[in-house]
């Protein structure tokens, strides 16, 4: 029987990784914003808005204080952190537990949509684009989000094997 052999940890992730992600991870919030731009103008603008303070945040609070700050992460914000803020202290990152409340905002990437979406193909009528741009992020979350965090980002991550507040929320490992 052949042993399973352990995932290598990236110093530095490959460049093809990090194009897949964020071009799955654009593909979901070009959806949203379709849908929220077709209710209207304004829900669109405000709908990007959010999006971009999202970001923010997580580059503000996460990536300065992760290992992969000014490297290349598989979602390629340890390099844009380096960009827009200082680094952080490493210890906040380990200090911080995550419960499902602090998934929320990133939850209602896809839900605000999701819902919008569907009072539009119900107000409005039948349109392949909406159907499409609802079904993708769910698509998204339940089969590509396996294979992202599975194969291609969090089994490779050097910042996971030191601590990861996401990684233990979702393996539900407790802290020693």
């Amino acid at each position: 029987m052949k042993k399973k052999q352990k995932p290598k940890i990236f110093d530095s992730y490959p460049i093809w990784i990090v194009i897949i992600v964020i071009i799955l991870t654009l593909i979901v919030y070009a959806a949203g914003a379709y849908i929220m731009f077709r209710l209207n103008l304004i829900t669109g603008i405000l709908y990007v808005a959010y999006l971009i303070i999202l970001e923010f945040q997580v580059y503000k609070e996460a990536c300065t204080c992760c290992c992969y700050y000014g490297k290349v992460c598989a979602f390629g914000r340890g390099v844009l952190a380096a960009i827009f803020f200082k680094k952080g202290n490493p210890k906040k990152f380990c200090e911080r537990e995550l419960k499902f409340k602090d998934f929320i905002p990133q939850v209602l990437v896809v839900l605000i949509p999701l819902v919008v979406g569907i009072a539009l193909l119900i107000s409005r009528g039948f349109h392949v684009l909406t159907l499409i741009a609802l079904i993708y992020p769910v698509f998204s979350w339940f089969a590509l989000n396996p294979i992202i965090y599975g194969k291609l980002a969090c089994i490779h991550c050097k910042q996971g094997s030191v601590c990861c507040p996401a990684l233990d929320f979702f393996t539900k490992k407790k802290k020693k």
